[in-house]
């Protein structure tokens, strides 16, 4: 049987980027996440334990904002990959962290295009 405990649940912001990381990951058309070099204008394609790195978590008034910085294949359609992966990180957060879609922002930001030829 369920049972309903009172009190409140506080996630870490580290948290929050695994989680949506590992969303991300699970999206048709996602490579993976992607790190910004510092003084380059290239990006490295993250390792699976190190995903937060791809991902900014931010709140304030309003609201969380997570910004996801992926690598897709190429060759996919980008709007419809972009729609699937926010909507999958907003409910995958909604779920596991209890986060209220309606004060979630996600931002989707293509750093590359990976192709497997």
């Amino acid at each position: 049987m369920s049972e309903t405990i009172a009190g409140s649940l506080s996630v870490s912001n580290d948290v929050i980027a695994d989680i949506a990381g590992y969303a991300a990951l699970s999206c048709y058309g996602v490579v993976g996440m992607a790190e910004q070099l510092q003084g380059a204008e290239s990006v490295r394609l993250l390792a699976g334990q190190r995903l937060r790195k791809g991902v900014l978590v931010s709140s304030d008034e309003s609201g969380l904002r997570v910004d996801l910085h992926v690598v897709l294949e190429n060759g996919v359609n980008m709007k419809s990959v972009c729609a699937n992966l926010s909507s999958a990180v907003a409910f995958t957060l909604a779920e596991i962290a209890q986060i209220d879609a309606s004060k979630l922002t996600i931002g989707i930001h293509i750093e590359a295009l990976k192709s497997y030829n």
